[in-house]
């Protein structure tokens, strides 16, 4: 039914051949019938330049690599690989015998310089009371200066081997020595590369996680070299499928051997819809911006007669076929750069029928 009252439309539209304007006349009504859809041009500010493999990749103030802080054996690994994680958060546990040493070095320092202090507040009170000399007062200052610097020393060793500042307070309280410390993040981010094994035994500084931070990625392009002197700083970077995009912040100054490219890194400003991930592949449009007055539109609207290509932009007695240049093509979409203005309400569905029709007119004139 509906195929008979579409072929009814164009045969009418067909038999008002009388018109001169090229214009294809439709009402609201005809219009619905036979499907035609209409939507406003997108301004866009730039042109879709060249397609190119890109990887996504992590900058490298953004990437963690979590050690051993002392030799041992993994006793317990509480993350897995892809993970996300909170700073300080335990990734994993470790047995170190070495650790003990270290525990009663700090206690030791501890003990000599309270010992210290109470010596120095008792001669202090001696000097004045006029009992001690000037240079017993300035020899008793320096042992205490010296022991405070060899405690610091100790928490600082402490820190180092993976005790945090809270289980170094709970230690001088308590001084109940332990042989087990926490691998902690060093940052909130994701578990990229686990290393780390139950029952592993470990040597100092042995690589155990490698923790990446995701809130900022970059976009490393692989660009033909003879696409180059057509790339610009800033210019904008769009990932093909979705509405991810990125800024062009470095352009390499060296050739590839093996695939005569450069290295072209972008900064990922919108990560779209679907996560990017830290090593993915994915295929970028190298957008050229332009200070043309530009409109994106569908593919489906621009229609090609005697070699020139239109649209059907809606007007008051029906719809008039509008040439139009076309600045760049892609899968589905197309950008003009002439012939279009932001109020132009253009047809984007059953333009095959306005063609149709608009051939008629045309073909009686």
């Amino acid at each position: 039914m509906k195929a008979a009252v579409t072929a009814l439309v164009l045969a009418a539209l067909s038999a008002s051949a009388a018109a001169l304007e090229p214009l294809v006349n439709l009402d609201a009504n005809q219009a619905r019938h036979i499907g035609v859809q209409t939507r406003l041009p997108q301004p866009t500010d730039s042109v879709p330049l060249v397609r190119a493999p890109a990887r996504v990749s992590l900058p490298p103030h953004n990437e963690y690599v979590v050690s051993a802080a002392q030799g041992g054996l993994i006793t317990k690994v509480e993350v897995a690989l892809g993970v996300k994680v909170g700073n300080g958060q335990i990734l994993a546990l470790i047995e170190s015998p070495a650790l003990v040493g270290l525990q009663r070095g700090f206690l030791d320092a501890v003990n000599a310089h309270d010992l210290a202090r109470a010596k120095l507040s008792r001669d202090k009170a001696l000097l004045q009371e006029g009992i001690i000399s000037t240079m017993r007062w300035q020899e008793t200052r320096s042992d205490y200066e010296r022991t405070a610097t060899a405690l610091s020393e100790a928490e600082q060793v402490l820190r180092i081997a993976g005790i945090d500042d809270a289980d170094i307070r709970n230690l001088r309280q308590s001084h109940r020595i332990g042989s087990r410390y926490a691998v902690r993040s060093p940052t909130d981010g994701v578990v990229l590369e686990r290393l780390a094994v139950a029952g592993q035994r470990l040597d100092p500084m042995t690589p155990l996680f490698r923790i990446g931070k995701l809130d900022e990625l970059w976009l490393e392009i692989d660009m033909a070299q003879e696409r180059l002197p057509e790339i610009r700083m800033n210019d904008r970077v769009e990932l093909e499928g979705t509405d991810a995009r990125a800024r062009i912040t470095h352009i390499g100054q060296s050739i590839t051997p093996g695939t005569q490219s450069t290295l072209v890194r972008a900064v990922l400003e919108k990560s779209g819809q679907q996560p990017l991930k830290p090593g993915q592949h994915v295929t970028v449009v190298l957008m050229h911006a332009s200070t043309d007055k530009l409109f994106r539109i569908p593919l489906a609207a621009v229609v090609n007669q005697e070699g020139r290509d239109y649209v059907f932009v809606r007007t008051t007695g029906g719809f008039e076929p509008r040439r139009v240049a076309i600045a760049s093509r892609e899968s589905h979409q197309v950008v003009i750069h002439e012939g279009l203005a932001e109020t132009d309400e253009i047809a984007v569905q059953g333009v095959a029928a306005l063609k149709a029709a608009w051939v008629g007119i045309g073909s009686e004139e």
